[in-house]
Parts: C-alpha cells; structure tokens; sequence
C-alpha cells in the first residue's frame, strides 16, 4: 500500500493522461477532477476510474489533443463545444463565463455537447457554490439501466446534481445516478466477487439478479421504480437531446473501446441567490439548523468535506495493485 498525497495524486494522474496522448490542456482538468475525487473519498470515480480514461485515449474515444471553445451564447446562454474531449476541460473553458451570466442575469445556463463521461457531478456543482451561486446539473450517459417495466438497457446511469453555497463551510452538494445504483458500484462488486443488493439489476433475461457479474450482462434498474425511470428520461433530455448529441441508447459505451466518442452532453444552470432572494443563505443556514438539530441527519456535502479535509493534512492510501495497473496502461 503506497501513501501519496493530493499533489502527488494529481501529478500522477496528468502524467499518465500525457503518456496516453492527452494534451497539458485536456491532462490538467481531468487530474484536478480526479484528484478531487479521491480527495472526497470516492475512489470509484477517482483512480478506480482513470484506467477508462488511459484506455479511451489510446482507442480514440476521448480525443486528447481536442480544443475546447464557446460556439454559442446569449445573455443568458452559453454553449461549449467539448470536441469529443474531456467534459471538465470544456467545463473550464465557459466556467468563467456562466459565473459572470449567472450574476449579471440572475440565472445562466451552459450546455456542453460533443462531450464525455462527466465523472463526479459534485465536482461543478461545489465549484459553483464556492463562488456563491446555487446550480444544478444534469449529465447522461451511455446505455446501462433498463427503463421501468423494460427488460434491457436503453437509458445511462444518468446522474443530477445540486449544490449552493453556504455560510463559512463547504457548499452543500449532493449528486447522484438515476439508476437504484452507480454502474461502478456494480463493477467493483463483480471485481470483488460479492453480491449486490436485491433491486439493483436484472440479468440478460429480466430476471432479478444480486450477481453483479449478470447485472452488468443484462441491465441496471432505475431509482425508485417509475419515478426514477422519469428522472433518469429527464437526464437524457437536458444532457443529450438539449446538446443536440446521442441520447444513452445512441451513445458508445463507456465501459469499452469500441464505437468511437460516445458524443453525450450535459447541461448546468446556475442562480446567483441575491437574484431572487435577500438573505437566501441566511436562511438556508437557519433551515439546517432546524433540520439537523434533533435528528441524526447529515447535510449533503459535509462528508466530502471532512474527508477532503482529512486527505489534505494526511494523504490517502492507494493499493500497489491500481498503481501497477495505472503504470501498465500508461506505459
């Protein structure tokens, strides 16, 4: 087990990106995303993820010498064309325009499309509450969850995510997949040889299945039943059709090399609060408080925050086998 501190999380990252033919620009965003990810705890989407990364720049699914820019805009509208790149470096190249939209209008909206896997959709969201305004986001996928009643893949895991600022803390941030559970959950458990949950998937012949080896050969089920069917055709609505690029069905699959960029999109809109209402953070401060003062509930956002905390002063612990196999694909 090799102790290795954020920076150094992050250099390891950007140099393997390069060594797979990511430019500075493309290399630079998506270290920073997936440090942040391993610096909140969620290795799945940190440096259990980058292999798909190193793998999808080789194959030509993420294209690493893209260049990134603003195709569009209004008063209140930007869109970014990502060019089949990685989404956080489009991501970057309208960010500081959706801010300043955002606080001029009162509400701003940016649509990337030509894009990729967003990763963690926390990641924007707490960016956007560190600058004060409140958003959401919506970012679909490749196929993977069965619609409700369906018997095979035809929407992605298809996450939303929302954050706001708050008063001397990290931004409230909550994200998470439409899907009753994220597809990398259901990869590391077959990685691991133990069983899902009931409800989470069904395999290749619409049987409910807890083996997720099958699960992944058949399909996820969506969050919720019918009301997670309807959040998860949302997604493809504001992330896919809205970029004008693939719904998840018509997307190439994330899990693999085949079919080229999976052309998928995602959209974020932002609110400056003192917009619409004086003293919204105040307020929400107060509406915590009353929530969490007899209960035991933990504000979203607050366990990335301990974490990320934590792995600041202390670093994280990476196991030699994924840093093998992080060397092995970028070698």
């Amino acid at each position: 087990m090799a102790h290795l501190t954020l920076d150094e999380i992050e250099t390891l990252c950007f140099d393997a990106l390069k060594r797979c033919g990511a430019s500075d620009l493309q290399a630079h965003a998506a270290a920073l995303e997936l440090r942040d990810a391993e610096a909140e705890g969620i290795r799945n989407v940190g440096l259990g993820y980058i292999h798909l990364y190193l793998k999808h720049l080789r194959c030509g699914k993420v294209l690493g010498d893209a260049v990134p820019a603003i195709v569009k805009t209004s008063e209140s509208a930007t869109i970014v064309d990502a060019a089949h790149g990685f989404c956080h470096t489009a991501y970057l190249a309208g960010e500081e325009r959706l801010i300043e939209t955002a606080r001029r209008q009162g509400i701003a909206t940016m649509v990337i499309h030509r894009s990729y896997s967003a990763g963690v959709l926390g990641w924007f969201t707490r960016r956007l509450g560190q600058q004060g305004l409140v958003s959401l986001m919506f970012a679909n996928s490749s196929k993977a969850v069965a619609a409700h009643g369906g018997r095979v893949p035809f929407f992605g895991t298809n996450p939303l995510a929302f954050g706001s600022p708050r008063a001397g803390a990290e931004p409230l941030v909550f994200d998470m997949a439409t899907a009753s559970t994220a597809r990398v959950n259901l990869v590391k458990a077959a990685r691991d040889g133990v069983p899902i949950e009931p409800g989470h998937a069904i395999d290749p012949d619409g049987n409910p299945t807890t083996d997720p080896a099958l699960g992944l050969k058949g399909a996820q089920l969506p969050l919720g039943g019918a009301k997670g069917f309807g959040l998860g055709l949302m997604v493809d609505m504001m992330g896919g059709l809205l970029s004008g690029g693939h719904c998840s069905y018509e997307a190439s699959m994330f899990s693999n090399n085949e079919g080229g960029p999976p052309n998928v999109g995602q959209t974020i809109i932002a609110f400056d609060p003192a917009f619409f209402a004086a003293g919204y953070v105040t307020h929400l401060e107060q509406m915590l408080a009353d929530l969490t003062g007899d209960n035991d509930v933990r504000v979203p956002g607050e366990r990335r925050a301990s974490l990320r905390a934590q792995h600041e002063s202390e670093g994280v612990d990476v196991p030699d086998a994924l840093l093998e196999q992080i060397a092995d694909l970028s070698a």
